[in-house]
């Protein structure tokens, strides 16, 4: 905030870039730490530019095992980091910062790949990485895939789940250990499945999942977008099957464009994506194997411009 052209990149196995000239330079800023080299996740404090964090592991990806060793801190714009923690969590894909104090962090973790353990879940702190208190814990398999909040309404928080978790010689077709298809196997003794939608009122303290009110049982990999300007009444989600919208913070929902079988997650969840600007609610993109683009609030979708599959008649 108030630097337009400062952006930070992190890439599966490629470290942490930074631009300062809006993209048309980049240099790397990660290349001090000699023990990881994943980036799942990168943020900046809003209230305070100098303080970045990162989240390390990507998710798993085409035929590698991108593990991480936990976050990392800077606060001098990244120019030097500090390891705070949560080394056993392996794969780091979303966090959130606080708009109002550089200090209070959310990190939602997907855990380790190859083994059931606790390190997974929703980790808060409030002191800047210097302790962690863990705030929602699902189950020994089940990681956090997004975070997500309204920055205007910073306490209301919503996070995505889905299984983080291969037992050895588990196998899917063709692939072997995707969490996105583990994700849709129902539970043992409960036949729900592990992709779970979950709110908070209290900035990520406490949790309570969100179940009915239109949405039917998840599939896979999910992604969640709040929009501002709604007082966090506007919600977008989308799961393997479709896009779903709900205008009062999440009681109730309605699919949103469902005669176009483009809006909905590609490759069995592989590349999910929904994001609403910031200054209009109604203005959303959604992440296939394309890139699509609605101004009516997810009523309809038209390809974006130069995008692969997209609506440019030179594609």
């Amino acid at each position: 905030i108030g630097e337009p052209g400062v952006y930070y990149a992190g890439f599966p196995g490629g470290g942490l870039w930074k631009t300062t000239s809006a993209g048309t330079t980049w240099f790397p800023v990660f290349d001090a730490i000699k023990t990881v080299s994943s980036v799942g996740a990168v943020e900046v404090a809003p209230s305070d530019p100098s303080v970045v964090y990162v989240g390390t592991g990507d998710m798993i990806t085409g035929g590698t095992l991108d593990q991480g060793n936990g976050v990392y801190k800077s606060t001098d714009a990244g120019a030097t980091w500090k390891s705070i923690g949560l080394e056993g969590t392996r794969h780091i894909q979303t966090l959130l910062v606080d708009p109002r104090s550089p200090d209070v962090v959310l990190v939602g973790a997907l855990g380790d790949h190859m083994r059931a353990n606790d390190m997974r879940g929703v980790y808060r702190s409030t002191d800047g990485g210097r302790s962690w208190t863990k705030t929602l814990h699902i189950d020994n398999e089940t990681g956090v895939t997004k975070l997500a909040r309204a920055y205007d309404v910073p306490d209301v928080v919503f996070a995505t789940s889905t299984r983080h978790y291969a037992p050895p010689g588990y196998a899917v077709g063709s692939y072997r250990s995707w969490q996105f298809s583990l994700a849709a196997r129902p539970l043992p003794d409960t036949g729900r499945t592990s992709a779970s939608l979950y709110k908070s009122l209290d900035g990520g303290v406490t949790w309570k999942e969100i179940t009915g009110g239109g949405l039917p049982r998840h599939d896979g990999r999910m992604a969640v977008a709040v929009a501002m300007g709604t007082g966090a009444q506007r919600v977008y989600l989308i799961s393997n099957s479709a896009l779903y919208r709900s205008d009062d913070g999440g009681a109730s929902w309605r699919q949103m464009a469902a005669d176009d079988d483009r809006i909905r997650n590609g490759q069995g969840g592989y590349s999910a994506g929904v994001y609403v600007d910031p200054k209009n609610p109604d203005l959303l993109y959604t992440i296939n194997t394309a890139a699509y683009k609605s101004t009516d609030g997810g009523k309809t979708f038209t390809g974006m411009k130069g995008a692969p599959g997209g609506d440019d008649p030179q594609q």
